[in-house]
């Protein structure tokens, strides 16, 4: 087998831990010897063995002269875990092949190095592999170079793109498969955020109901500080972790949400950017953004947004409806907001399509 090809078994390791890490990274491991593969490990979780270590366990004695594929650099550094580069070197590995540094400064290349002290081949690889591992790790190394989550904006939009008949209704815009997909894109990320706006009027639950996995938090942003009390997501708030941001904590209206099991989150500048920094202070660092075309205008306006999760229903709604930004129109074409890295793919009778936005 090719290295490429146990590569690929450490990638898709990794993708276990999906939603359940952060803010650790992904990391997957596959120990190979005499082309056979003696040990595998991702890990689960803060706290937990990283992933080097559970393939080093399953390893044991056949660990000596194997080759590591890691989809990240090992440490070196003492944090909740031994430093994972010295138990390789003490296992007695002789090549490790990695997908990506890790730019986090306790790391950032000391473990590559260490390895090489102690004698280990090592390798770190460009092309698909790397491509694959930076995808993989976006809201880790996005919130290592920036202290900022990364940020998609997931809606459902017709052919003419609304997200709303005029009246305000949106149920439903997209099929049930979509919907089931929503369930399935929550599951995966740390945290769900909409504006006030969106829980005064669709008065949604924003839990995983629809696919198997835990809820994320819920996030609201509210610049006056208000919610009504018997929403959906003030009622459950003991039960499933709820963030109010806002500039005004102090408002009676948001000690009485406090009261209610809300967890108010005081912010005295920019109430999105540096939301977002303490929702990453707070080990949120993957968020899906399922408010309004207000919330997300000013995401995009602010360059806070990074992804765009759109699920495109055969539907045409009309003229006088909502957009889905509620952004100033450009001039020409070329000022718009591009999307790049744009994948489509069918669901139910919709089609989603998924894109980065920034720079080619």
């Amino acid at each position: 087998m090719r290295d490429d090809t146990f590569m690929a078994e450490a990638l898709r390791l990794a993708e276990r831990g999906r939603g359940l890490t952060h803010p650790n990274p992904l990391v997957g491991a596959v120990l190979v010897a005499d082309g056979q593969v003696v040990g595998r490990g991702w890990h689960r979780g803060p706290g937990t063995d990283h992933a080097e270590a559970v393939a080093l366990r399953e390893a044991g004695k056949r660990a000596a002269g194997a080759t590591l594929f890691c989809t990240l650099e090992p440490c070196s550094h003492h944090g909740n875990t031994p430093p994972c580069a010295d138990a390789l070197l003490a296992a007695g590995i002789k090549r490790a092949v990695v997908a990506l540094r890790d730019p986090n400064p306790l790391v950032d290349g000391r473990g590559l190095a260490r390895l090489r002290e102690g004698g280990v081949a090592v390798e770190l690889l460009d092309g698909a592999a790397a491509a694959s591992a930076q995808r993989q790790n976006a809201p880790f190394l996005k919130f290592v170079r920036s202290s900022l989550p990364l940020v998609t904006y997931k809606a459902a939009v017709s052919l003419d793109g609304k997200v709303a008949a005029s009246g305000g209704d949106a149920r439903w815009i997209s099929s049930a498969a979509s919907r089931r997909r929503v369930h399935r894109l929550r599951a995966m990320v740390d945290a769900v955020m909409v504006g006030a706006g969106t829980v005064r009027h669709d008065d949604p639950e924003l839990t995983v109901r629809l696919w198997p996995g835990r809820s994320p938090a819920r996030v609201v942003v509210s610049r006056s500080g208000g919610l009504p009390l018997d929403a959906k997501v003030v009622r459950s708030a003991r039960e499933v972790r709820t963030l109010l941001l806002t500039g005004a904590p102090s408002s009676p209206a948001s000690a009485a949400l406090a009261a209610a099991g809300v967890e108010i989150v005081p912010l005295a500048g920019g109430i999105l950017e540096d939301g977002l920094k303490e929702l990453a202070r707070r080990g949120m660092l993957d968020v899906l953004c399922e408010g309004g075309p207000t919330l997300a205008a000013g995401l995009l306006a602010e360059g806070l947004l990074d992804q765009v999760t759109l699920f495109v229903a055969p539907l045409v709604v009309g003229r006088g409806a909502p957009d889905l930004f509620a952004a100033p129109a450009v001039s020409e074409i070329a000022e718009g907001w591009h999307l790049h890295d744009v994948v489509w793919r069918r669901v139910g009778d919709d089609m989603m399509v998924n894109g980065r936005l920034g720079e080619s």
